[in-house]
């Protein structure tokens, strides 16, 4: 009987062994490749995540460990690990940071009027929301006795997708502006996805209220697309994950996020691991006519309308606009996915806004790789913020209307 046993718990091992080596090769595959999908009698098997495999290979060398060590072993294993998860529940609480909360499933809520709008008050890790739904300390609508406010909208790279907040180009352009005594107030309502149809009825419904003396709209590419849809259907209920108010949990996930997310070229995303891959994705993607030049008329057609729209409630106000243009990394020293630049230059001309081409610039720095967060993310680093921040510094103070107080 003794004998049986043992040659099933050496079976076992062997198996386990073999699993867990198949497991570390998925692992390892996923990273060099990606992920793949295969066609297995006609069923299509895909494996681009880790947390999967990592989880299983976890809990097979822990089973491995116990069947190694014995029963008793064992169990005291399990009590010296129940007793570390306590300990250190304890100490993440006491320590209270923020990458022990709860990550939330989603940072926006349904918006009738935007599609989509930040939640606000909403404090996740890096992001904290004020009570007006902006990536900003509070701003009263009421604009402060003898200063000047400006109002930066944008999408991803005005939000400062990836920076903190005091790296943004607008945080950077209003201690650039101020140096030393409060003249500028300054307002960063950039949203991640938002587009120009966006950034107008933001304007129109919300932006005003804060009596701008001049709105910045930040301008990439991508942009030119987009029209209102119905608004996202996101459920207020069950915002956050189950087990929410365990902090070891919460700590852990977070970890495994985090690390995904700054690693994500490695996992499914190829076009953020090097110029010439993201140059490539460009290539293939809807973007590519644009750039050039060729899109449908429409598109260029539909975005000088609602920047006109929008230079004209702005002037009802007295506000003026300029347009910020931010590059895309391919586009620097190519002309031929320039030739959007240079639509875009007529029509701030044709509506009367000022318009400020950041690609010059942004050619002009000695490592253009260090202006973007490539490998792992298209957007401009704080390098790059800051770029566009003294250019934006030297075009305001040189403007009439908006000299030395």
């Amino acid at each position: 009987m003794k004998i049986g046993m043992n040659k099933m718990i050496k079976r076992s091992n062997l198996l386990i062994n073999i699993i867990i080596l198949l497991l570390i090769s998925l692992i390892i595959s996923i990273l060099w490749t990606g992920g793949f999908e295969i066609n297995i009698i006609g069923k299509q098997i895909s494996c681009k995540g880790l947390t999967n495999p990592i989880l299983i290979l976890s809990i097979l060398i822990l089973f491995r460990i116990c069947l190694a060590i014995g029963w008793i072993n064992s169990l005291t294993l399990f009590i010296a690990l129940l007793l570390s998860a306590s300990l250190s529940e304890v100490f993440l609480r006491i320590l209270d940071s923020p990458m022990t909360l709860p990550s939330l499933k989603n940072m926006t809520q349904p918006s009738d009027i935007l599609g989509y709008e930040l939640v606000p008050l909403l404090n996740d890790r890096q992001i904290k929301i004020n009570s007006h739904g902006l990536r900003d300390r509070e701003h009263s609508w009421i604009k402060p006795t003898g200063v000047r406010r400006l109002l930066g909208i944008g999408d991803s790279f005005t939000f400062g997708y990836n920076v903190d907040v005091e790296d943004c180009y607008l945080k950077q352009l209003e201690r650039l502006l101020n140096h030393g005594k409060k003249k500028w107030d300054v307002i960063n309502a950039g949203v991640s996805g938002y587009d120009m149809w966006q950034y107008l009825a933001y304007f129109i419904h919300y932006g005003y209220r804060y009596e701008p003396d001049l709105v910045t709209v930040g301008i990439f590419f991508d942009d030119f697309y987009g029209d209102p849809t119905p608004r996202q259907k996101i459920s207020p209920h069950g915002r956050y994950r189950s087990l929410s108010s365990v902090r070891l949990i919460n700590f852990s996930r977070n970890c495994v996020e985090l690390l995904k997310f700054r690693y994500r070229y490695l996992l499914d995303s190829g076009w953020l691991k090097s110029i010439e891959q993201r140059r490539e994705y460009i290539r293939n993607s809807k973007c590519y006519p644009l750039l050039m030049g060729k899109a449908d008329s429409q598109v260029y057609e539909k975005f000088e309308l609602r920047l006109k729209k929008l230079n004209h409630v702005a002037k009802e106000y007295g506000a003026r606009v300029l347009v910020i243009f931010i590059p895309d990394i391919v586009q620097l020293y190519n002309p031929e996915l320039q030739v959007v630049n240079s639509i875009l230059k007529n029509i701030c001309q044709r509506c009367n806004v000022g318009y400020l081409d950041m690609t010059t610039y942004f050619e002009k720095f000695k490592d253009i790789r260090k202006l973007y967060l490539l490998p792992g993310d298209a957007h401009t680093s704080p390098a790059g913020h800051g770029i566009i921040a003294r250019e934006m510094e030297k075009w305001i103070t040189a403007s009439a209307g908006f000299k030395e107080m």
